[in-house]
């Protein structure tokens, strides 16, 4: 059984690039942070941002609750490569509402805006990297 086990996953994880199992494995841990209070350092940012998106129609410990589900939902799609095409429209669409936060949250993404963001901003930026991942991947499961 656990011959089975270790070849279905060798098998699977031959399928899939490193890029989207790191991109899923970043999902997974982020979002599961989301989980628990005080453990993202994005959490209070996210919050505030979906509350201005939401114009405060959810509950903002519901929205990072949301949040949570939605970014854990991600990486557990990427990792087992589920509707992968599918799962990186909606991942992109996650990765444009976080840059939100640098427009709407101006004060708390930068020190001198634009230039010169906060740990914060920082934290948000680097998601360039993710969505630049995501395109190629999705372009390369366009081809196969």
């Amino acid at each position: 059984m656990p011959t089975k086990i270790f070849n279905f996953l060798k098998a699977h994880f031959k399928r899939i690039s490193l890029l989207q199992i790191s991109i899923a494995i970043v999902y997974l841990w982020f979002g599961g942070l989301k989980f628990f209070n005080n453990t993202s350092p994005a959490e209070e940012i996210a919050k505030d941002t979906i509350s201005i998106l939401t114009m405060g129609i959810i509950p903002r410990e519901t929205t990072i609750i949301l949040l949570a589900i939605l970014e854990v939902g991600i990486g557990i799609f990427l990792l087992l490569d589920i509707y992968r095409k599918q799962t990186i429209i909606v991942t992109l669409g996650h990765m444009a509402c976080t840059f939100t936060s640098l427009l709407i949250l101006n004060e708390a993404s930068f020190t001198y805006s634009p230039y010169a963001p906060t740990l914060l901003g920082q934290y948000i930026i680097k998601n360039l990297i993710i969505v630049a991942a995501l395109i190629s991947i999705y372009q390369s499961s366009r081809k196969a």
